[in-house]
């Protein structure tokens, strides 16, 4: 997935926690952040800290990956199939 934006990005951590039947609450336990500080990010993600995002990514088991932009997307490293390429600018 190409997150493009803070909004986009806290609505797929949110989707992720709902998807995984966690609360707000759980998740700001997992990793000690309170519940009102999981809540700010998902309705207000560009007024929150990169400490925030990154304790959200290691509470929902996920990670952050950096690439230059026009480089191939893959969903296997030992395979690729047509589409996997990104074709929109940011």
């Amino acid at each position: 997935m190409k997150i493009t934006d803070p909004k986009a990005l806290s609505i797929y951590l949110r989707d992720e926690r709902r998807r995984r039947g966690l609360s707000q609450a759980k998740v700001g336990d997992l990793v000690g952040l309170r519940q009102g500080t999981v809540s700010k990010f998902e309705s207000m993600p560009e007024k929150m800290q990169l400490d925030t995002l990154f304790r959200l990514l290691s509470a929902l088991e996920l990670e952050l990956e950096v690439k230059p932009k026009g480089t191939v997307l893959k969903k296997n490293v030992d395979s690729s199939t047509p589409g996997d390429e990104w074709t929109e600018e940011w």
